[in-house]
C-alpha cells in the first residue's frame, strides 16, 4: 500500500546552518506526531514538506508522487493541507468564506462542501456566518482544519495547532480534530512539544532532537521501550542513573538492586527510571534514603523531586493524597522493571 507521505534523506537549513540532518520517515494512514523540544527542527520539517522551505537534499513523496527530489513541485500543487499554529484565518471573511477559500474554483456547489466540512469538524451550521473574532480559540482551529480539509488533501500538516489553547479546550479540540481527520480519510503530521498530546492523539510518534529522529514507533513502544536514554529522559521524564549489571536481569545503582526490563549484558549501564515507577515512602521504610527538594502540585497528582543521600536527583509522580513536604526525609523505592542502556566503550 502506498504511504500517505514518505521522506528520505531530507536535509535543510538556514543561511548555511544545517537544521534537518538526513531525515527518514514513512507516514501511513492515521496521525503521526513529530515530538521534540523547541528548536529541534520540527517546524522546519513541516515547512520543507509543505513547500515553504527548500531542502538541500533528499526526497518527499505524497501518496506516491514525488514533490521534492528530481524536481520540486510548487506548494499549492502538492495535495497537502496546512494548519498553522494560530489558524491564520482571514479576519475580514466569514467562517463560510474562510472554508471556501481553500476550494478550487472548479468545485461545484461550494456551499454544500462548506456545510459538509463544518459538520465534519463538529461545528454547527449557524456558525457559517460568524467572523473569526466571534469564535473561541478552539472553534477557530476547527475552522482552520475545515479549510485545510475542504480540497480533500491526502495529508494534512498541523504545526502546534493547540498550543495557544487552555488545557481542557486543548484536549477536546485535539480529539475533535483527530475524529475529523479520520472521517475525512486524511493522514496527518502533527508537530508538537507536548508529550501528552503526542501520546494520546497519534498512531505513530517520531521523537526528534537536533534535526534527527531518535526513535519512531507507536506511542506505547516509544514510551515503554525507548531506544535511547535521551528518548526516555524527554518522553517519560525519566531519571537517568548509572548502574552495573552482574547477572543480566538486575542492576545495582543508587536506588539499590532494581529489576531490568530485558536481559542485559554484564557491565556498566545507564538506567532510565520513569517518574511513575518511583514510590515515595516514609523515612526508614524499605528503599533508598532521600530528601524532598521541591514539589509541583497538579491537583490529581504531584511531581516530587528528591535528592538521594548519594547525591542523585530524581523525579517521582505521587498521588495527591500522599504528597510530602519540601525538606522531608523519605525513602524512595522502584516499582516495576527498569530500562537499561549499555554504556559505550
Amino acid at each position: 500500500m502506498t504511504a500517505a507521505l514518505e521522506i528520505r534523506g531530507l536535509e535543510a537549513g538556514y543561511r548555511g546552518t544545517p537544521v534537518l540532518r538526513g531525515l527518514d520517515l514513512v507516514v501511513p494512514d492515521g496521525v503521526t506526531a513529530i515530538l521534540g523540544p523547541s528548536g529541534c527542527g520540527k517546524t522546519t520539517l513541516l515547512r520543507a514538506v509543505a513547500g515553504f522551505v527548500t531542502p538541500s537534499a533528499g526526497t518527499v513523496t505524497v501518496a506516491g508522487s514525488e514533490v521534492v527530489g528530481r524536481r520540486t513541485v510548487p506548494a499549492r500543487l502538492r495535495g497537502l493541507g496546512y494548519v498553522p499554529q494560530d489558524g491564520a484565518l482571514f479576519p475580514h471573511l466569514s467562517v463560510a468564506r474562510n472554508v471556501r477559500f481553500g476550494l478550487p474554483r472548479s468545485v461545484r456547489d461550494a456551499d454544500a462542501r462548506v456545510a459538509e466540512m463544518l459538520e465534519l469538524v463538529e461545528l454547527p451550521a449557524t456558525m457559517a456566518t460568524r467572523y473569526p473574532h466571534e469564535l473561541s480559540g478552539g472553534q477557530q482551529q476547527r475552522v482552520a482544519l475545515a479549510r485545510a480539509l475542504a480540497p480533500r488533501p491526502r495529508v494534512v500538516l498541523l504545526d502546534e495547532p493547540f498550543s495557544s489553547l487552555d488545557a481542557s479546550l486543548r484536549e477536546d479540540t485535539g480529539r475533535a480534530v483527530v475524529r475529523a481527520l479520520r472521517a475525512a480519510g486524511a493522514a496527518a503530521v502533527l508537530v508538537t512539544h507536548d508529550q501528552g498530546e503526542a501520546l494520546s492523539l497519534a498512531d505513530q510518534v517520531a521523537v526528534m532532537l537536533d534535526g534527527a529522529f531518535l526513535q519512531v514507533g507507536s506511542p506505547g513502544s516509544v514510551y515503554l521501550t525507548p531506544s535511547d536514554p535521551r528518548v526516555a529522559s524527554f518522553l517519560g521524564h525519566a531519571s537517568l542513573l548509572d548502574g552495573k549489571v552482574a547477572d543480566g536481569r538486575e542492576a545495582t545503582c543508587a536506588l539499590g538492586v532494581v529489576p531490568l526490563q530485558t536481559t542485559t549484558a554484564p557491565g556498566v549501564v545507564r538506567l532510565a527510571v520513569r517518574a511513575e515507577q518511583l514510590q515515595i515512602r516514609s523515612a526508614g521504610a524499605d528503599g533508598a534514603p532521600a530528601e524532598v527538594v521541591d514539589i509541583s502540585f497538579y491537583g490529581h497528582d504531584a511531581t516530587v523531586r528528591v535528592r538521594l543521600d548519594s547525591g542523585e536527583e530524581l523525579s517521582a509522580r505521587t498521588p495527591a493524597t500522599s504528597v510530602p513536604t519540601a525538606g522531608d526525609r523519605v525513602s524512595v523505592r522502584v516499582v516495576g522493571d527498569v530500562v537499561a542502556f549499555a554504556e559505550g566503550p
